[in-house]
């Protein structure tokens, strides 16, 4: 099952908290059991005169274990099956969180970001884009227009379903069925046309989708690939992006880019990357 054992990486900030607001969502789309990571972040330490890491290490790992141990509890009486990596990772997070994740043999890795300014995220990259680029399996990054809200409306209410008639994005429509028939039942397949192409790829998704009661349409469109997702998304107010990525190199992904890569920076919705 696609959602049936998702790892949640928390950091205990308001972004990373508000991935408990989608619970009830995750469990009707056939998540049983939620692995909590926490990271206890040293991969950018520099040194300080007199600082005593290891002190500061041992006071983050008890704060860290009496949170997550509190977590644990209240997804559990949500009805879902709940526990967190201990002893408490310490270490770069995202060597630590794909890594993990392995170990754990999750369907799924789901991270929240407040994304950053276009600069920024490209000088510097971030946690949940390297967790994106290195995991071997779907991740759903969690984004938001508005982080005020306290009643969200589900992720999977409307989702565009970026295809690009590879087998790899056929393999997204597993992921988009699950979601879309406990959201709003609702998927446009968008593909963005470059030259003469076979098309049916695109009806084979729409004819499975269909078969589940979900109502679909096909969207053909031209332009830059990024921005024709990222534009009918916000025209359709769309509540997820679900696309499949090939994967890029750090040094690739910042010369080269990818269309996943602009996707999850700019997105301002939840995006779903099946790797």
């Amino acid at each position: 099952m696609c959602f049936k054992k998702i790892m949640m990486a928390v950091d205990f900030s308001e972004y990373s908290m508000a991935m408990f607001d989608y619970i009830e969502d995750l469990e009707k789309a056939g998540c049983e059991e939620i692995v909590l990571i926490r990271v206890i972040n040293t991969a950018r330490f520099s040194y300080i005169g007199g600082f005593d890491i290891e002190a500061w290490i041992e006071v983050e790992e008890e704060e860290s274990k009496k949170k997550l141990e509190k977590l644990v509890k209240e997804i559990e009486k949500k009805g879902v099956k709940a526990k967190f990596v201990h002893p408490i990772p310490v270490g770069d997070p995202v060597y630590e969180i794909v890594e993990h994740a392995k170990k754990e043999n999750v369907s799924l890795i789901m991270v929240a970001s407040r994304g950053r300014s276009k600069l920024k995220e490209i000088l510097l990259g971030s946690v949940s884009e390297g967790i994106i680029r290195n995991a071997d399996r779907p991740v759903l990054l969690l984004r938001r227009k508005d982080w005020s809200k306290k009643d969200p409306e589900t992720i999977f209410k409307k989702i565009v379903y970026a295809h690009d008639l590879s087998d790899h994005s056929a393999k997204v429509v597993e992921y988009v069925k699950a979601a879309a028939i406990v959201g709003g039942r609702e998927v446009i397949i968008l593909h963005v046309k470059e030259n003469e192409e076979d098309l049916s790829p695109l009806e084979e998704a729409k004819n499975e989708l269909k078969k589940a009661g979900i109502n679909v349409k096909i969207l053909i469109e031209e332009g830059t690939p990024h921005k024709v997702i990222l534009k009918v998304a916000e025209k359709e107010n769309a509540t997820m992006i679900a696309m499949a990525s090939r994967g890029l190199g750090f040094v690739e992904g910042l010369i080269l880019g990818s269309t996943t890569d602009v996707v999850t920076r700019r997105s301002k919705i939840p995006v779903l990357v099946h790797k």
